[in-house]
């Protein structure tokens, strides 16, 4: 049974952070999951900063969720992100995304419809 806040599998892989998100998130569920993206961002000790989200098992989000991410992408942009990949499917939540996250323009972001494909992008910075 899923969390009802919204669960996150964050790890990392290849210094690439890597976040599973599954379910419908509320603002609880995102602080959780920004402040553990937070966590290895801080740990990691301004190192370069690639990250993979993996969206394709998110059922939607509250719009105080939404806030809580954008005050999430703000932030990443003044950690040394240097490529976000985002695999999703739905073109409607790219939009979403879009619209209620316009700080993530400034990020060198792509989007994806796999994690391998989202991966070859990532490493390419690695080089």
């Amino acid at each position: 049974m899923h969390n009802e806040h919204g669960e996150a599998l964050i790890y990392v892989k290849d210094n690439i952070i890597v976040a599973e998100l599954i379910g419908a998130f509320n603002e609880e569920g995102a602080k959780k999951y920004t402040q553990d993206i937070k966590n290895i961002v801080n740990e990691s000790q301004n190192k370069n900063i690639f990250i993979l989200v993996n969206d394709l098992k998110v059922e939607g989000g509250t719009p105080e969720a939404y806030q809580e991410l954008e005050k999430h992408n703000h932030w990443l942009t003044t950690h040394n992100l240097i490529a976000k990949a985002i695999v999703i499917k739905s073109a409607a939540t790219v939009e979403l995304l879009e619209k209620l996250s316009p700080s993530q323009k400034q990020q060198n972001c792509k989007i994806f419809d796999n994690e391998s494909d989202a991966f070859t992008w990532l490493r390419s910075f690695q080089r």
